[in-house]
């Protein structure tokens, strides 16, 4: 029996605020191009959109990220504080 598990991914984007001018507090390093990085966990997930918002100098009005995906799935999602959410609403506690 072949036994496959699906890879977590979550997706990485921002865009540009319309309430700040420029849209931006600081110019961000990456480009608005939407990235989707493997992760083995919500906790990681959380991490890495953390680490992505910080070294971006995002504010709340730029993150349109944070969806995690379980093959095609959407199946969770970071919101800016870092905290994972079910589809439902419901938060999910990690470490």
């Amino acid at each position: 029996m072949n036994i496959t598990t699906k890879q977590l991914t979550v997706k990485l984007s921002h865009r540009s605020n319309p309430d700040i001018a420029g849209g931006y507090w600081n110019e961000p390093e990456e480009s608005g191009k939407t990235q989707n990085v493997p992760v083995s966990s919500f906790a990681e997930a959380s991490k890495v959109c953390s680490a992505f918002i910080r070294r971006n100098q995002l504010g709340g009005g730029n993150w349109t990220g944070g969806n995690i995906y379980e093959g095609r799935k959407k199946i969770a999602h970071v919101s800016f504080n870092g905290r994972v959410w079910d589809n439902d609403g419901n938060e999910i506690v990690v470490d």
